[in-house]
């Protein structure tokens, strides 16, 4: 029997007012007050002082062959941060040789970015508990709830702790002895190493890894601890004091955060909203969902056995008997529903969602003000919600927030790295060319793929990113193979039944382990699992991570994907070596901003001279009194009124920048002087420039004389961009808006 309602659905075109990335076409005229086509645009800040890594670590059973050599990659992204590598002034191809932490290369070249000197790197793991259900066996797990605090836990030791920077809990990266913090490359490399390895896999089973980021990063009042009310409801108790200490301590106003994510399961954040958590991580097993589900669990009729049906649903008795909704006997039995998979798939098997969406992740990452209330912490208008802490903090009593696109999150995750590899010319994935960005693989249109839509309950198409333990039998189009066969990428999926979900991919072992965790019970000659020769496990596993991976797509320029399966661990120094191809494509998103960004659109530049009648006004926050203009570091002062009385029109750029979203409270307004006749060709031509401190607009195309080189880094169809010479970059924890007429 059809069970489903014909539903009138009504579609609404939205039409979305987007912010214009740079300068519209047509200059604003600085001397008339005209506002009303005026595009006001933040500009990528160039002068990174700071930046704060966040490791966020899966503590559970199996990772600890992935935190080893992730031990060996971070510090080596740490040693690209603070010795880069040093190219040829002309050509910029890397010479083989590093600068020095001051920034010095051999004659000749110079570092592909001014060394960073101030750095904190602190780790957080998968971690927060069992949500009073007792499953983790919270006092007998031995970090089962680690609260998302910063962890400096010693490996092997049930007390001691790595050092770290005031025993605050993170390192400090400090050669210029500015705070007091580390000076050693080795010292800070072998600190670094030896946190990750303590994070260790002794957590609770159930990972939270998203979550656990957003507590420590942004959540406005984390919790202490949760208590269970009369109506099997969690309640928030106290406010997590020491978490908020550990926060204001390492988390920068004017940083550049990069979050570094490693896991080898989906995320499994669960939504304390509601009674439902105690269904999903309890011993006992879940309610069936009704018969729509296994075809398309976004049918309207799709429900769980638990609830009634939705309006206009016929019942469905023989699956969830003559009572649904009263009827609580309507349960999976064990062997259908494995606590192993509680997390998976939920929508299908269980009739309803109880993890929290993952754009609430991505508006975490990314929106000014954000609501604790909401499942997807989503803001209606423009004054609701709190600030989001991420982005707006303070420094010596003075607002500053955190300038737009400085949030990078980096997930290290259950995906072939065959699916999401460059391609070299014969068109076959690369990995020593590193991972696609999240753009090339929303060209390739692979992301609906490899993570599906998870807040829409739409499952990945790939067979290998697919989560389940049966086994898939169909032919993967982006990797030509099937996951049910004999193939290098997941080893193909077991056959036998298992409390545990097929694999998305495998990585050999560098050394076999005799009795290895995966495989003390492969001891009979009908056991099929990639992982095991008998009893000895010879491989490491990872299931796919499409939550993670929708994170990221929702972060676009901001996400930077890579996976968690290395493919090879012998060769050190080739590029496409344990995690290298991870560090390598950190290194290269987070750069963009070391140098400033490309302009997507092009600006009009004087056929005489390359100018452009553009303003940059660079705004920020100073104690009272304190705003100063510079002129010889190419700042002017902005007045309201000009000398004769007048409205000053220039000060129009002042009145429109102090409506944007980041505004924590600017008080201090410049116009950076733009540069022109011969101090403008040179900084359109020359790469090193002597005495000039403003800005030009270099554009190979439309402004003659402008030098390629300049943007070469840029993406072919931006190549153009604005650029900041001498003391008129912008000054750590201020914000540069470029201001052009819409006419």
């Amino acid at each position: 029997m059809n069970r489903r309602a014909r539903l009138l659905r009504t579609r609404v075109a939205l039409c979305a007012l987007a912010a214009v990335p740079a300068c519209l076409n047509r200059p604003i005229d600085r001397l008339e007050p005209r506002t009303t086509s005026t595009v006001v645009e933040p500009l990528a800040q160039s002068r990174v002082e700071r930046i704060d890594i966040l490791l966020a670590i899966d503590n559970s059973l199996s990772m600890a062959d992935k935190q080893q050599i992730l031990a060996t990659a971070v510090p080596d992204l740490v040693d690209r941060l603070i010795t880069p590598n040093c190219v040829e002034l002309e050509s910029k191809v890397p010479t083989g040789q590093k600068a020095d932490p001051k920034g010095v290369c051999p004659m000749g070249s110079e570092p592909e970015f001014r060394p960073v000197v101030d750095i904190n790197i602190g780790i957080i793991s998968s971690s927060l508990g069992d949500l009073t259900t007792g499953s983790c066996a919270v006092g007998s797990i031995e970090h089962a709830d680690d609260k998302g605090h910063l962890l400096s836990r010693k490996f092997g030791s049930d007390t001691e702790k790595v050092p770290t920077y005031e025993d605050k809990g993170f390192l400090a990266w400090d050669p210029n002895d500015g705070r007091g913090g580390e000076s050693s490359p080795s010292a800070i490399r072998q600190n670094l190493g030896d946190m990750v390895l303590g994070v260790d896999q002794l957590g609770c089973g159930f990972e939270m890894q998203l979550e656990a980021v957003y507590r420590f990063l942004a959540d406005p009042d984390p919790y202490d601890s949760l208590t269970v009310d009369g109506n099997s409801r969690l309640q928030e108790v106290s406010t997590d004091a020491d978490l908020l200490a550990q926060r204001r301590d390492f988390l920068r106003p004017d940083s550049l955060v990069a979050v570094i994510m490693l896991s080898d399961e989906n995320d499994c954040s669960i939504n304390i909203q509601g009674a439902g958590f105690q269904s999903v991580i309890d011993g006992a097993p879940f309610y069936r969902s009704t018969d729509e589900c296994a075809a398309d669990p976004t049918d309207p009729c799709c429900t769980s056995c638990a609830l009634a049906n939705p309006a206009g649903c016929a019942p469905d008795p023989d699956t969830c008997g003559p009572n649904q909704g009263t009827d609580l006997a309507n349960r999976y039995t064990a062997d259908e529903d494995q606590q192993g998979w509680r997390c998976s798939d939920q929508k299908r098997r269980y009739g309803i969602n109880l993890l929290y969406p993952t754009k609430r992740y991505v508006n975490a990452l990314t929106q000014t003000r954000i609501d604790p209330t909401r499942a997807d912490l989503a803001v209606s208008g423009s004054e609701g919600g709190v600030q989001n802490p991420l982005l707006f903090g303070e420094r010596d009593g003075v607002k500053i927030s955190r300038p737009p696109g400085f949030v990078y999150l980096a997930g290290i995750v259950g995906v072939p790295w065959q699916a999401i590899a460059k391609k070299n010319d014969a068109g076959q994935p690369d990995l020593s060319l590193g991972f696609q960005t999240v753009e090339e693989l929303e060209k390739a249109q692979l992301f609906e793929k490899l993570a599906g839509k998870p807040d829409e309950n739409v499952a990945p198409s790939d067979p290998f990113m697919q989560e389940t333990s049966a086994k898939r039998t169909a032919t993967s189009d982006v990797l030509g193979v099937s996951p049910a066969s004999a193939n290098d990428i997941n080893g193909g999926d077991r056959a036998f039944e298992v409390d545990d979900l097929q694999y998305a991919c495998v990585f050999p072992l560098l050394a076999p382990q005799p009795g290895g965790r995966d495989c003390t019970t492969c001891d009979d000659p009908s056991c099929d699992d990639p992982l095991c020769e008998g009893t000895t496990q010879v491989a490491a596993k990872a299931y796919p991570g499409t939550r993670e991976l929708a994170v990221i797509r929702g972060l676009g320029d901001q996400g930077i994907p890579a996976s968690i399966c290395p493919e090879q661990l012998t060769d050190t120094a080739a590029p496409n070596y344990g995690y290298a191809p991870a560090v390598r494509s950190i290194i290269d998103k987070l750069k963009e901003n070391f140098k400033g960004k490309c302009l997507p659109r092009e600006l009009k530049p004087s056929p005489e001279d390359g100018s452009v009648q553009c303003l940059v006004v660079e705004a920020r926050s100073t104690a009272e009194g304190a705003c100063s203009c510079d002129q010889a570091s190419g700042r002017l002062a902005i007045s309201p009124t000009l000398e004769n009385g007048d409205a000053n029109p220039t000060y129009n750029a002042v009145e429109l920048a102090k409506g944007n979203s980041f505004d924590p409270g600017w008080n201090c307004f410049c116009e950076i002087a733009q540069l022109v006749r011969e101090e403008g060709e040179s900084c359109q031509q020359d790469l090193q420039t002597e005495n000039l401190n403003g800005w030009c607009y270099v554009d190979p195309v439309t402004v003659k004389g402008s030098n390629p080189k300049l943007v070469e880094d840029c993406d072919v169809s931006e190549r153009r961009k604005i650029r900041f010479v001498g003391a008129a970059e912008p000054l750590s924890g201020a914000t540069a808006f470029i201001t052009c007429t819409g006419e």
